[in-house]
């Protein structure tokens, strides 16, 4: 029987914490962003998300330009930010087409780190922050 070929990814999920000095409260942020760069607009990443018990469900819901239509270059760009996420949580990625992917979190004051994920995935999950505004 033939291996299926592993799809590349299309998407980077940046998960990190950030303080958040005006309501003096941890914030842990999801940044989801294109693997492919635009070279006219910056677009924006339509999110889905909801956060139930131990349960983050973000879905990818398609692309649209930015409220300021200027040229720019850079990827697709969808950001969440949830206040307070300690412990474990199932989170799970849905794209447009229905394909998921899941992974397991811990979240503490120490950071985050990745227990489980799966695989083949079409989208890498880093746990490093970046600049997101």
């Amino acid at each position: 029987m033939p291996r299926r070929k592993r799809k590349d990814p299309e998407y980077t999920l940046n998960i990190f914490q950030r303080f958040d000095d005006r309501t003096a409260s941890s914030n842990t942020v999801f940044v989801v962003q294109t693997i492919k760069e635009f070279i006219s607009f910056r677009y924006e990443i339509l999110l889905e998300s909801a956060v139930e018990g131990t349960i983050i469900d973000l879905k990818i819901r398609g692309l649209r330009t930015t409220p300021l239509i200027m040229p720019n270059v850079g990827p697709a760009r969808g950001v969440r930010e949830y206040p307070d996420l300690n412990g474990s949580y199932r989170l799970l990625v849905t794209k447009l087409d229905d394909e998921s992917n899941e992974l397991t979190l811990n979240i503490s004051e120490q950071g985050i780190t990745i227990q489980s994920a799966t695989d083949p995935s079409f989208i890498r999950v880093s746990t490093q922050p970046i600049p997101y505004s």
